[in-house]
């Protein structure tokens, strides 16, 4: 990725859940697609881990063309996005989805993906944190991970 030569954005992933032993715990999040600490860069090729909807679904390809707030995307002050904006993931209560219905400000980037689809057009999509968890019966959450990893993102 470092030959693409834009630069590098992170994004750590945000772990919780019940499961104290971190033997167990880390064993459980290893079986998550999404990574603990995801770099990517404007061109970077990436794949969804998780549908989205019928044409952006597990496996799709898309290429990262900018990053930019949450907050920003798809206003009038987002100069490079011309009103084509869509959000995936954000399927949580986060600062990110919070500051798109404008609640707080938010000004971590997030990647604006643009996916090929199926009948040849092409839509740019904001990819917004999204929560894998493994859950008991009772609701009760054992393990969770939270990453831009698509509705989100696995670089390839």
């Amino acid at each position: 990725m470092a030959f693409l030569g834009s630069k590098e954005e992170t994004f750590t992933a945000l772990d919780g859940g019940s499961i104290q032993d971190k033997n167990q715990r880390q064993k459980m999040l290893s079986n998550f697609m999404a990574p603990q600490v995801l770099k990517l860069r404007a061109e970077a090729q990436v794949m969804l881990i998780k549908n989205s909807d019928d044409m952006l679904v597990n496996g799709s390809m898309g290429r990262v063309k900018r990053f930019v707030d949450a907050a920003t995307y798809g206003t009038p002050n987002d100069k490079e996005g011309l009103g084509n904006a869509a959000v995936v993931g954000g399927g949580l209560s986060s600062a990110a989805g919070a500051s798109k219905k404008g609640a707080a400000l938010d000004t971590k980037l997030y990647p604006v993906v643009e996916f090929v689809l199926p009948h040849g057009g092409k839509r740019d999509v904001l990819i917004l944190p999204e929560m894998w968890k493994v859950e008991l019966p009772n609701g009760e959450v054992q393990v969770s991970r939270t990453q831009v990893s698509s509705n989100s993102l696995h670089h390839v």
